[in-house]
């Protein structure tokens, strides 16, 4: 599973596992609870992961991009509690992205972000998507390579 499978859903907590797709609404998993049902378009927003950024000093960086840097440097910087106070959320979060903007960037995302990324974690999707970019990248690697030794 990816990432881009991924959606969170105002109003309702959680993260969710798109299973399909209807006019009005999607039909979703929780990750969390593991219930499926259809879930009406009229009554919430639809926020796929992959289409989220986090504001930084320079360019924006991709919600799933930050997951695989978290997940990297989880070792060395292990996650607070999420219900932790706002200045150890915040030192936290400016050793993972140091570059991110203090004033765009609230506590509240950043409680969200820990949140989601160990519902990620636990159902093996950081892992899942760290393999499929590797997978592309050596595929796209050798698509070159076979482009230029068509060319000689």
């Amino acid at each position: 599973m990816r990432i881009r499978e991924i959606v969170a859903i105002s109003g309702m907590g959680g993260l969710f596992k798109v299973e399909g797709q209807k006019v009005n609404g999607l039909i979703v998993t929780s990750l969390a609870e593991g219930w499926t049902k259809f879930v009406s378009n009229r009554q919430n927003m639809f926020s796929p992961l992959d289409n989220i950024s986090i504001y930084t000093d320079a360019d924006n960086v991709e919600l799933a991009d930050l997951f695989l840097d978290i997940h990297a440097k989880m070792a060395e910087h292990p996650a607070p509690d999420s219900n932790a106070d706002g200045a150890a959320l915040r030192n936290w979060f400016l050793a993972i992205l140091p570059t991110h903007d203090q004033e765009k960037v609230y506590t509240s995302d950043i409680k969200k972000i820990i949140k989601w990324y160990h519902i990620l974690n636990e159902h093996g999707i950081i892992d899942d998507e760290i393999k499929a970019r590797a997978e592309e990248e050596a595929s796209g690697n050798k698509e070159v390579t076979e482009e230029k030794g068509s060319e000689q």
